[in-house]
Parts: C-alpha cells; sequence; structure tokens
C-alpha cells in the first residue's frame, strides 16, 4: 500500500452520503459517448486503458479505520480493455444498448461493494456506429473531470491514428490536492472563509421548491427526470444585445433564477450554486471530486430589469468564488445541525462552460448523460455556448415532480426569454409566467367576440369613481359607502402600507373585521400600494371570517 491519504474537497460528502443511504448505486456518475463515422475500436480500446492509467483517482482505493475514512493510489492497478459487443443483428441495437448500461447501473456500486468502481464498454449498434459507455463511483471524479478524462483518451487515439506519441498526461497527481487542502484546513484563509459563510447562513432566506411536498435534507431515490430545453438561438442572442452590459451565462441565470421564484411565488429564496473550486488550485488539472454546492441567497427586485438582476447575482457570485472552497457540509455543521437533516436550499443551479467537444478524426461524436449521482429535488444546468444559444437540462427527483408538470414548467421558461428579449426594459415583477399554450388557451376562453380595451380593475374602479363620485359603491344592512370614500380609504391603506415599510414585489395580508365599513378588505388591490405590491385574497377571507 503506497501513502494513505485522507478524503478532502467533495469526498468527504460523498462518502458519508452513501454510508447514510442503502442506495446500492445513488453515487455513480455515467455517460455514453454515441460515435458516428470510421472507427478503429480495437485502438480505441487500447486508448482507453492508456487514458486511464494516466488519472490517478481511477486507482483509489478505499477504507475506514476506527471510524475514518482513507484512501491510496493503487499503484499496481492495471486496467483491462473494455469489452466489445456486437449488437447488430438485436431487433432494437439502440434499445439494448441502453438496457445493458441501465443493467451496470442498478447492481450494487457502493465502493464497498466490491465491484469496479471503473467500468467502460464498447457496444456496436450499426455498422458505423458506436455507444462508448463510460462509468465512474462519485469519488473518484467530478463533472468537470468526467469529461476532461473522455477528451484526454480521445486526444490519445487521434494521436495513435496520425501515428503520433502518446500525449503526456494533463492531470496532476491527486495527493497535491490533499496537500494543499490540509494546508487550508484551519488556516487563515479557511478561518476568513468560515466568517463569510457564518454571516451568509445568518442572513440566508429559506430555500423553496416547484414541489408540494416538503424538502428533505438528503436525497432519498435515484430516479430522475431528465428534460432538455434548446432555447431559440435568435431570442436568447436578442435578449443578449439587449443586455451588452451583461455576460450571456449571467443573463441566463437571471432568467433562471426569477423563473423559479416567480413559480414558487418567493421573491426572495436559497439556491444551490455548483462552484468548480478549481482555478488557482492544483485541482485545476486534477480528476478527483472537489466541486462544492453552496447556498446562493437570490432576493428579486419586482422593478428591475432582468439585466439589473443580472448584473448584482453576478456581484454575488464574485464574492463568493473568493470563499468558494469552504465546504457546504461545514456551513451547517457551524450552523448546529447536522449535514442533511434539514436543506440548505432547495434546487441547484449550474452553469456549465466545460469543453464537451471532442475531436476524433472522422467521427462525429454526441455525449449523452445517464447518471449524475443524486438529485434532492431540481438541478437545472445552463450551457450557454459560443454560438449564441442557450441550453437547459432540468434533472427532477421523480419521487417529487411528475413529467407533465415538469415540461408545463419548461414551456413558461421560453415563453419568459421570449417576453424579456422583445423587451428589455420590462420589469421582473411585470413578465407574465404563463406559456404560450396557455396564453392562447385563456384568449380562447376570455374570447367574447366583442373588443374589450386593455386596463386594470384599479383604472376602472377610478374611473368610476371620476365619473359617479357619489354613487353606492360597497353597502351592508348598516353602512354605505360612495366611489369617492372607498377610493379615499384605498388611498390612505396605501400610504400606511408605504410608511410600513411594504415595497414593490411584497405580498400583504389585512385582517379586517366583515363589514362594509372596512372597505379594505374587499378592495386591497384596487390600488397598487407600493406598485408591484401584492394582496391575498383567500388570506383575507379567512382573517375576516
Amino acid at each position: 500500500m503506497t501513502t494513505r491519504l485522507p478524503l478532502v474537497a467533495a469526498q468527504p460528502g460523498i462518502w458519508m452520503a452513501e454510508r447514510l443511504s442503502t442506495l446500492p448505486g445513488a453515487w455513480s456518475v455515467a455517460h455514453y459517448v454515441e460515435l458516428s463515422g470510421s472507427l478503429d475500436p480495437a485502438l480505441l480500446g487500447r486508448a482507453i486503458v492508456a487514458g486511464l492509467a494516466q488519472a490517478d483517482t481511477l486507482s483509489l482505493r478505499f477504507c475506514e479505520d476506527n471510524g475514518e475514512a482513507w484512501q491510496w493510489v493503487d499503484e499496481a492497478r492495471r486496467f483491462d480493455e473494455p469489452q466489445h459487443d456486437d449488437l447488430r443483428e438485436a431487433d432494437d441495437p439502440h434499445a439494448a444498448a441502453l438496457a445493458i448500461m441501465r443493467a451496470d447501473l442498478e447492481q450494487n456500486l457502493r465502493v464497498d461493494s466490491g465491484n469496479p468502481l471503473v467500468c467502460h464498454r464498447l457496444l456496436r449498434t450499426a455498422d458505423n456506429r458506436w455507444y462508448w459507455y463510460q462509468r465512474y463511483h462519485h469519488l473518484l471524479v467530478d463533472g468537470f473531470s468526467f469529461p476532461a478524462i473522455t477528451r484526454q483518451i480521445a486526444a490519445i487515439y487521434r494521436a495513435w491514428q496520425r501515428g503520433e506519441a502518446t500525449p503526456d498526461s494533463p492531470f496532476t497527481p491527486f495527493a497535491e490536492v490533499v496537500e494543499e487542502y490540509q494546508r487550508y484546513y484551519g488556516s487563515d484563509g479557511w478561518l476568513r472563509d468560515k466568517q463569510f459563510w457564518q454571516e451568509q447562513r445568518r442572513t440566508l432566506p429559506a430555500p423553496v421548491s416547484l414541489s408540494d411536498a416538503p424538502l428533505a435534507g438528503r436525497a432519498t431515490g435515484t430516479e430522475i427526470w431528465r428534460l432538455k430545453l434548446d432555447a431559440d438561438a435568435a431570442t436568447f442572442s436578442r435578449l443578449a444585445a439587449g443586455a451588452p452590459q451583461c455576460q450571456r451565462a449571467d443573463l441566463a441565470l437571471a432568467l433562471t433564477a426569477l423563473w423559479l421564484g416567480r413559480l414558487c411565488g418567493r421573491m426572495d429564496y436559497a439556491a444551490g450554486f455548483i462552484f468548480m473550486r478549481r482555478m488557482g488550485s492544483a485541482a485545476l488539472t486534477a480528476t478527483g471530486p472537489v466541486l462544492n454546492v453552496l447556498p446562493l441567497a437570490i432576493a428579486i427586485d419586482a422593478q428591475e430589469t432582468l439585466a439589473e438582476l443580472a448584473l448584482r447575482l453576478a456581484g454575488q457570485l464574485k464574492k463568493m468564488r473568493r470563499h468558494q472552497r469552504y465546504d457546504a457540509e461545514q456551513i451547517v455543521r457551524d450552523s448546529g445541525k447536522a449535514a442533511g437533516d434539514e436543506p440548505l436550499f432547495g434546487p441547484v443551479l449550474n452553469i456549465k462552460v466545460f469543453d464537451y467537444v471532442l475531436d476524433i478524426d472522422g467521427v462525429q461524436a454526441v455525449t449523452h448523460t445517464l447518471a449524475t449521482g443524486p438529485v434532492n429535488d431540481l438541478e437545472l444546468a445552463l450551457f450557454p455556448d459560443e454560438s449564441g444559444g442557450l441550453s437547459l437540462e432540468v434533472l427532477a427527483n421523480k419521487q417529487r415532480y411528475d413529467e407533465a408538470t415538469l415540461r408545463a414548467h419548461v414551456e413558461r421558461l421560453s415563453a419568459l426569454l421570449a417576453q424579456f428579449a422583445a423587451d428589455p426594459a420590462l420589469r421582473c415583477g411585470e413578465a407574465n409566467m404563463l406559456s404560450a399554450r396557455e396564453t392562447q388557451r385563456l384568449a380562447e376562453i376570455n374570447n367574447t367576440g366583442i373588443a374589450l380595451p386593455a386596463t386594470t380593475l384599479s383604472a376602472l374602479v377610478a374611473e368610476q369613481a371620476r365619473k359617479t363620485p357619489d354613487a353606492p359603491a360597497l353597502a351592508d344592512a348598516r353602512w354605505q359607502f360612495s366611489y369617492r370614500e372607498m377610493r379615499q380609504q384605498v388611498v390612505a391603506l396605501a400610504e400606511v402600507l408605504r410608511a410600513r415599510g411594504v415595497k414593490p414585489g411584497d405580498s400583504v395580508a389585512v385582517a379586517l373585521r366583515a363589514r362594509c365599513s372596512s372597505p379594505w378588505r374587499c378592495t386591497p388591490s384596487l390600488k397598487r400600494a407600493p406598485p408591484g405590491c401584492r394582496s391575498i385574497p383567500a388570506i383575507l377571507t379567512i382573517a375576516c371570517a
């Protein structure tokens, strides 16, 4: 055995989560690359072996000693060439290939199972089409290093095809990352990070979810919905052109954050945000898992534009990046709770700017994700590309969501994008949250065959008060109010609310007796006080009953 190393960065959280779970393969990550073209499978098989040997974390072994987890690189580890499966004669080669990959993922793949923590397999589905299956335990790689290993294997294959020497390994030994983290823990930098996150935790809003089910502290299942949205490139380009002061990734993040908040009915909430935790570190070129999911406090001002929200969120993330090495589990422990007892955030946001393109001479390569580890609630992966497009991948816990609901939510995001692309000055609180299909349906329902002016209830009451100020507006057995009197009381309520700090976008419940002498009970939404403020009729009804 070589030198034992402690688990660092994301590893302790993964180790403990697997220990506390009974799920057999939740912490496996896998994808397959669809290869179309002229391929030399024997050469690729040898390139896979050579590439795997260059990433030392793929040879890690693990043990537990007196309750403490350890790891070491098994320098005697040798990888076998991947198994080749010819499925061309199957009734449905694609389905047969997927079944083989699913069967591999469904076996016991826990770190102590005895089954291989690394698996590559080549599945031939047509004369010129192969599926290159790749699967690892999450203790060995993360979402950044996984595609980096795939790219290095492709580089080796390409070099050998051209008769060139094997490319040198680009990967840093993971022992250097461990040493770096050992210096970090307890250092002045660690103490500064701890203070920063303690301050953040004290003011962190509560998490939200698009599901009605209560949020759990950790995932309880591995069944995941995967939905993909490819936003219209021209529409997203118009959005970016209307906000030249913003980065495309920041606009995509702001749009998604607003979409979540509006759908949840919360303008402030805690989301998770995935940080690479690699820049300026030995981890930049290491293959071990170091990605960190940290809480991002999102507060949306109903009167700001999407560009203003994007710039503000970008500023928050810039501050957070200086402290991104601090473990999310430690933030929870610092607050006196055990990691996993309660959720620190709900949906997780992930901006993926990694290079997923494979360069293999004469072969078109498309990567398909199969497993990324457990999802507690929602994970939203944003892929802004250099050509101006935007893709969104939604991963959702099947125990909390149904597919139809998710698809409806994704349609609403497309409609939201179109609105801001058409009107850069549109305020966050004024955007319509209906999808194009829902808007069409609403138009059909409300089609009376008579042209009606576009107006609001507040404007109608104000107009009626101007026309007939002394006409009765509200009455009961004892009291009667004219339109002028009713409007005066509504305006008075607006001034009271504004003086008490009510801001645009706030929700206000007014508890009053059920009588006509309290016209506020019936008309709190007639006067926007201040603009963007929302009343809650259901609460008003209960309070006055």
